[in-house]
């Protein structure tokens, strides 16, 4: 009789991939609940790394009759998004590994996607622990594109957008942190009117007309940043695969510690962890796409 996910236990299949119709509503939830994923262009993944080709420097001319057209000369650029593996491990209960492997992971799915994207939109935001040649505060700080934050959001954002618009770009999303929000609301543009739009219908805030994207002040992982601004078509993301995992029963989780600061034993407890791995893709195309606004020195 073949592998049944709803009738075969933890106990019986610590390592494998999450079945399928659990995967996709994990990765579902990553992709919801990431402030990245909400920004970035998503694009297909299906091998470890992946190709574009981006041209410009195509022109067109204006003629007149029995005049010989001239031919623009286009500029080819190459660059290759390649996938990483990231993994997460969340302690559990020995006695969860009764639960079939269907049932294990619906309770777990929520965790395991938190886990996910949080890792991912510090990786992305400011490479904290990346393993991308990329993040968004490195492309907007090579560009030169430093904003220094005022008590006024709205030349704040203004400026930041400026920055971006100079490059004949178009700023689409901000990415910050929730406790911004007060400043927004206490900012109003040079007729009075709010900067800032809660949301509605859409169920996305707005600010000077951009959707903006939350992330957990954590992620920003200790960096002084208020807001990052971009045109977010120039940062692309790809998954490459479903989620796999492993049971651990005897490890020590250095990476997870207990009520008084010391890494987490498996045995000893009579624990035992889950580990998720998943591989994303990431890549900048344009650094000159981002500004960031940051806090004034010694705020």
């Amino acid at each position: 009789m073949g592998f049944n996910p709803d009738t075969t236990t933890m106990q019986n299949a610590k390592t494998g991939s999450i079945p399928i119709n659990i995967s996709e509503k994990i990765v579902t939830g990553v992709k919801n609940g990431s402030a990245a994923m909400k920004l970035a262009k998503a694009v297909p993944m299906n091998k470890p790394e992946e190709e574009f080709t981006f041209m410009s420097g195509v022109g067109a001319f204006w003629v007149d009759e029995a005049e010989r057209i001239q031919t623009s000369k286009p500029t080819f650029t190459k660059a290759k998004m390649r996938s990483k593996k990231m993994a997460v491990i969340i302690p559990t209960t020995r006695e969860n590994l009764n639960y079939s492997v269907t049932n294990f992971f619906s309770l777990m799915q929520e965790e395991i996607a938190e886990a996910f994207y949080k890792k991912f939109d510090q990786a992305v935001f400011t490479g904290v622990e990346s393993p991308y040649n990329w993040n968004i505060l490195k492309s907007a700080t090579d560009a030169g594109h430093l904003v220094e934050e005022t008590v006024n959001k709205y030349d704040d954002l203004n400026e930041a957008i400026g920055l971006i618009e100079a490059e004949d770009l178009e700023p689409n999303g901000i990415a910050t942190i929730r406790k911004q929000r007060v400043k927004y609301r206490s900012t109003k543009d040079g007729n009075g009117m709010p900067i800032f739009n809660t949301a509605t219908s859409s169920g996305v805030d707005d600010v000077l007309g951009l959707p903006v994207a939350y992330t957990p002040k954590y992620t920003f992982g200790g960096k002084d940043i208020s807001e990052l601004v971009g045109d977010w078509n120039q940062a692309y993301y790809g998954i490459l695969r479903g989620i796999e995992y492993d049971v651990l029963t005897e490890a020590t989780l250095t990476t997870v510690k207990d009520e008084k600061g010391e890494p987490i034993n498996l045995a000893e407890r009579d624990m035992a962890a889950l580990k998720a791995t998943f591989e994303l893709g990431f890549m900048v195309v344009k650094d000159e796409a981002f500004s960031v606004v940051q806090p004034k020195a010694g705020n």
